[in-house]
C-alpha cells in the first residue's frame, strides 16, 4: 500500500517549483499535516478488537480534513448523520457549476463568491419553489460546496439536495397552519 506520506514526500519538490506562487497558506498546512504523520516510523497508536483481542500497530492520524486516510472515518459518520435527518421522500440532485471564464475571478476572491455561489445556488432553488405553480411553498435543502474536482483543478460549484416537495402555507385555523405536499 502506497501511504499517502510517500506521494507527498516524493512530489512535493515538484508541487511547489511547478504550482508554488498558486499554492494558499491552507494548501501547505495540508501538505505539512500529510507529511508529519502516516508515515514509516513515526508514532504509532495500538488498535484491539474487543471480540477477538488482535492487535494492530497503525500511525496517528494527522486529522487534516483534506487527508482521505484520516477523514475516512469521519466522512461515514457524517454521512450517516445527514441521512438520519432525511425526510421519507424523494430527493433531487441538483448542481451549479461556476463557468471557467469566471474561475480566475474566483480563485482570487475566494471568501466572497463562494459566499455568493452558495447563497446565490440557494436563492435559485427557494425562488423555483415559491413560483411553481403547483408547488407555491417553501423547499429546503441541503448544500455542499466543492472547490475542486476528481482530478484536483480548481473547479467551484455547489451540490444541493433538494426534496421533491415544499411546505405550502395553508388558510389560518387549520393544524398549525402548515402541510407537506
Amino acid at each position: 500500500m502506497i501511504l499517502l506520506f510517500d506521494v507527498v514526500e516524493r512530489h512535493q519538490g515538484e508541487i511547489e517549483r511547478r504550482h508554488g506562487d498558486q499554492l494558499l497558506p491552507s494548501h501547505r498546512q495540508a501538505l505539512q499535516a500529510m507529511r508529519r504523520y502516516r508515515r514509516q516510523g513515526s508514532d504509532l497508536m495500538v488498535l484491539q478488537c474487543s471480540n477477538c483481542l488482535h492487535r494492530v500497530k497503525v500511525p496517528h492520524s494527522c486529522g487534516h480534513r483534506s487527508c482521505p486516510h484520516c477523514q475516512h472515518h469521519e466522512s461515514q459518520r457524517w454521512i450517516e448523520r445527514q441521512q438520519a435527518k432525511l425526510l421519507p421522500v424523494e430527493y433531487f440532485l441538483i448542481t451549479f457549476t461556476v463557468p471557467a471564464q469566471l474561475r480566475a475571478l474566483f480563485w482570487s476572491r475566494q471568501r466572497t463568491t463562494h459566499d455568493l455561489l452558495l447563497k446565490t445556488a440557494w436563492q435559485t432553488v427557494d425562488s423555483f419553489a415559491r413560483r411553481d405553480p403547483k408547488l407555491k411553498g417553501v423547499s429546503g435543502a441541503h448544500a455542499i460546496l466543492h472547490t475542486h474536482h476528481r482530478r484536483l483543478d480548481y473547479h467551484p460549484h455547489v451540490h444541493l439536495i433538494v426534496p421533491a416537495g415544499v411546505i405550502h402555507q395553508q388558510r389560518q385555523g387549520q393544524a398549525n397552519g402548515k402541510e407537506w405536499r
